[in-house]
């Protein structure tokens, strides 16, 4: 989740905002590059001399503001202005997508796609093999699309824009109370007791649910420990509040997604009757191949010994193990949460590990995109952000998230029936 932002006025006056992401270790990688620079610098003896922040701000800027062919459109009801990689995102964004069809054999391209759907979310196979035939952002936006074509994915999406907007107006006032029959287990993520500056320990989300009335309590995992290790310790939280005679939301972001997913798969539903809802925040379910291609090497410089076990717990191939495993109740309500990046939207911190990664598919800049949903869940997604989640004020989104959430789990007509592929 995300805590600190900084704003940089650009020479049209333009602000653009970046914020800082608990788990987002992408975000690490250009300190840690530049770290053992230095050291190697000072090894040899040689003398050196930084460059100014805001000429490595002035290029970032420079480069994430000019990658790619600028296009406007609308995907599952979220309008978009940035740049995509290729012709046929763009036209796929700005032009098929609003029904006006101009390119003869490309419509028809697109058109096998769509007729070759199976009713499910395409997969990590044919997302892949859309970014190898058109584009990665191609790929990313056709997700976005079939996402939003879910009914119950859309029912939500209208639910939660609605909520935001009145959020947006009444939180800063003081003037939205959730009801007092709930409470919120917040779970952290990877390195929150040496990275609580940027918001891994959650304090952002915490502090807003609070000031809207609900009682948060507070999940101190292992920082760098195994995913099956923590997930224990989730158990044990989730056991410790099930007599409190209050209904029990948990939220998570990226690691701690598949720490929750495991206790609540342990617990089962004997184990979990008063829990009623989880937010899997940009959850890292199947594991990230920024471990497995050793991406961030150098970590321990700059926050110092981390377990090996930890590390390795988020390899893919354990990962997409242990995700097969998951059997989250049924009566609980799983709210998928992130975001789908374009090459022209992609954050500056997200970018080191983003476009690497893009040899998998789409991506967020730390997980591939089908990796962050659990089937059966509502999927909710912020088109143009990535891992960092950006876009938004995070305190109006995650009080949002909990009107919504709770007007779902209220709604007395039963419409929480899982759509395919959702």
């Amino acid at each position: 989740m995300l805590k600190e932002r900084t704003n940089i006025q650009t020479a049209n006056h333009r602000v653009v905002t970046w914020h800082t992401d608990c788990l987002a270790l992408e975000g690490l990688v250009p300190t840690l590059n530049c770290i053992r620079n230095i050291a190697r610098r000072m090894q040899r003896g040689r003398s050196w001399r930084l460059p100014s922040l805001n000429s490595l701000l002035a290029v970032a800027l420079l480069l994430s503001g000019c990658a790619g062919l600028p296009v406007r459109g609308m995907v599952g009801g979220q309008m978009i202005d940035t740049r995509v990689d290729s012709e046929a995102a763009r036209y796929y964004l700005g032009s098929y997508l609003a029904g006006e069809r101009s390119d003869d054999a490309l419509d028809k391209r697109i058109d096998r796609v769509y007729q070759s759907a199976n009713g499910s979310l395409p997969d990590r196979d044919e997302l892949k093999h859309l970014s190898d035939d058109f584009s990665v952002d191609f790929a990313a936006l056709y997700f976005a699309d079939r996402i939003g074509r879910i009914p119950i994915n859309r029912r939500f999406r209208d639910d939660f824009d609605r909520a935001y907007d009145y959020a947006l107006k009444a939180f800063p006032e003081g003037e939205i109370r959730l009801s007092e029959e709930y409470e919120v287990l917040v779970v952290p993520t990877y390195l929150y007791k040496r990275l609580f500056s940027v918001g891994a320990d959650m304090a952002v989300p915490r502090k807003a649910l609070r000031k809207a009335g609900l009682t948060c309590h507070f999940v101190e995992t292992q920082d760098d420990g195994a995913i099956e290790a923590n997930a224990d310790q989730v158990a044990a939280a989730i056991r410790a509040h099930a007599h409190s005679g209050r209904r029990l939301i948990i939220l998570s972001a990226s690691k701690s997604g598949p720490e929750v997913a495991l206790a609540l798969t342990k617990l089962g539903s004997a184990g979990t009757p008063h829990v009623v809802a989880w937010i899997n925040a940009m959850g890292a379910l199947q594991g990230t191949p920024l471990v497995d291609d050793r991406l961030f090497p150098d970590l321990e410089i700059l926050v110092g010994k981390v377990d090996a076990a930890g590390t390795e717990s988020m390899t893919t191939a354990r990962g997409r193990r242990r995700f097969a495993s998951f059997r989250v109740p049924e009566h609980i309500l799983v709210i998928n949460y992130f975001g789908i990046p374009v090459v022209g939207s992609v954050s500056f911190f997200a970018r080191t590990s983003f476009f690497p990664l893009r040899k998998y598919g789409p991506n967020d800049g730390t997980v591939l995109l089908p990796d962050m949903v659990l089937p059966g869940g509502v999927t909710l997604t912020e088109l143009g952000s990535d891992h960092f989640m950006g876009r938004k004020p995070l305190e109006i989104v995650t009080v949002a998230l909990a009107l919504t959430v709770i007007r779902w789990v209220e709604r007395p007509w039963g419409e929480l029936v899982s759509g395919p592929g959702s």
